[in-house]
């Protein structure tokens, strides 16, 4: 482990390993599956066992009166458990262990309005859990999986409806969010087309849309490249040429200069903060082609803000860091800033720039 790595790992050992929330993106969950991927990273058992006390905590104070959604809620939770048994951190029978959370969506998905589709609170979210359920072969034939793929069929028909109507009343994005709800929907319908369940709708879905992201371009010159790398994304599981041709666009519209202007540079976090704007970048290097308008901008606007970074622990005390207001989960704490640079080594100390594709 680098030095950064050691003093945030002393960070999250000393105040976050008592966090009320049990989530995946704020509380115990995510914070376990930092622990469970950095001991298998440093080969250390006691990361290991930090990590199964994390986990009996979410155990023990599981409830099916918790909410639904991603961020706080059941759906989140049992993501994070099917991906922990899935990597091969944790074992069990996901059908009997996410029972209640099963429940807990199908009840969500057929008696609740929605009015959202965003990741965190919003039918993305589910989308996002179910297509994880599905992913899980070990019982495909089980009474669950059958459920949880009517689900996803509902949740995907569901979303048609709901994002065909929102998209005319698209407003301006004003700050950048990693969970930005058009990329995340992407992502979640593109798993959803690889479990090849419904994927005939979602072709459909494709091309309905595609007058509207013909003629939307995002106000953030970090979401039109975002959301150039979704597009490419989906491009490569139903190849379109009119949506190829949008993610061209939105890379030409991008202006690296002003793009690194809408960067918060003091907040050390994936979601708002530098950390996910410089995986935007990292992903855009590896996931859009070198023939595409402005792509080798990409490595040089990666370098130039890693040049403001090359310490990003250097201001942290143990002593002032609630003072700070210093959080510790993986989506505006100190884990997902840990987890990102494990699982892709080097992303936050800029160790891998000169292998980014691209540079001048």
């Amino acid at each position: 482990m680098d030095q950064n790595s050691i003093k945030l790992t002393e960070f999250i050992q000393h105040n976050g390993l008592s966090v009320a929330n049990h989530g995946l993106m704020h509380g115990n969950t995510g914070i376990s599956i930092y622990f469970y991927h950095l001991s298998r990273n440093t080969n250390n058992p006691a990361f290991e066992q930090i990590a199964d006390d994390l986990l009996d905590k979410v155990f023990t104070n599981f409830s099916s009166a918790a909410p639904a959604n991603f961020e706080n809620g059941l759906a989140g939770i049992g993501w994070g458990i099917e991906y922990l048994v899935q990597h091969n951190f944790a074992e069990g029978n996901t059908d009997e262990i996410l029972e209640e959370v099963d429940n807990k969506i199908f009840r969500a998905l057929n008696e609740e309005n929605h009015s959202s589709f965003e990741l965190a609170n919003g039918l993305t979210g589910y989308l996002w859990y179910l297509t994880s359920r599905l992913k899980n072969k070990t019982n495909s034939a089980s009474m669950a999986q059958r459920i949880n793929c009517e689900l996803l069929i509902r949740t995907i028909n569901m979303l048609d409806e709901m994002v065909t109507n929102q998209f005319r009343s698209v407003v301006k994005d004003l700050q950048f969010d990693l969970y930005w709800r058009f990329p995340m929907l992407f992502y979640g319908l593109a798993e959803a087309f690889g479990l090849n369940v419904y994927n005939e709708k979602i072709r459909c879905m494709i091309k309905q849309w595609l007058p509207y992201f013909e003629a939307y371009i995002p106000s953030l010159h970090i979401n039109r490249l975002f959301l150039a790398i979704a597009l490419k994304r989906i491009c490569s599981l139903v190849p379109n040429k009119r949506l190829e041709k949008q993610g061209q666009n939105l890379l030409f519209a991008t202006d690296f200069e002003i793009l690194k202007t809408e960067i918060d540079h003091g907040l050390l976090n994936i979601r708002f903060g530098w950390p996910g704007t410089a995986w935007i970048l990292y992903m855009a290097s590896k996931e859009i082609p070198d023939d595409w308008p402005n792509y080798h901008l990409i490595s040089k606007a990666y370098r130039e803000i890693m040049e403001r970074h090359k310490d990003p622990m250097e201001n942290f005390t143990i002593e002032n860091q609630q003072a700070n207001g210093i959080q510790y989960g993986l989506s505006l704490g100190l884990a997902g800033i840990g987890l990102l640079e494990i699982i892709w080594p080097g992303i936050l100390s800029g160790n891998f720039s000169n292998e980014m594709s691209g540079d001048d």
